[in-house]
């Protein structure tokens, strides 16, 4: 009797200890997973950072061309720009 008490406690703490053994694997399997989910999507991240980049470089680009070349647009000398005096006597518009 007593023999069959102790071979069952044992067998409750080895049953225990590798319960335990086996949730740390499945808490690292686990753990793995979501370490290479994030570097995954810090990688979709950083090459979506570096496109939004590019278009605001190409942004800039078409921008400070000229008005020539992107309107067909001259800017004209200040003796052919005419400046309008709106204001009337009573001060309004």
């Amino acid at each position: 009797m007593k023999i069959s008490i102790n071979l069952f406690i044992m067998l409750v703490l080895s049953l225990s200890a590798f319960s335990v053994i086996y949730l740390k694997y499945q808490n690292r399997l686990m753990n793995i997973g979501l370490e290479k989910k994030e570097k995954s999507l810090s990688v979709k991240l950083n090459q979506h950072k570096k496109l939004l980049d590019i278009k605001s470089n190409y942004e800039k680009k078409l921008s400070y061309k000229s008005y020539k070349e992107t309107l067909g647009m001259d800017i004209p000398s200040k003796n052919k720009i005419i400046y309008l005096n709106l204001t009337t006597s009573n001060g309004g518009i």
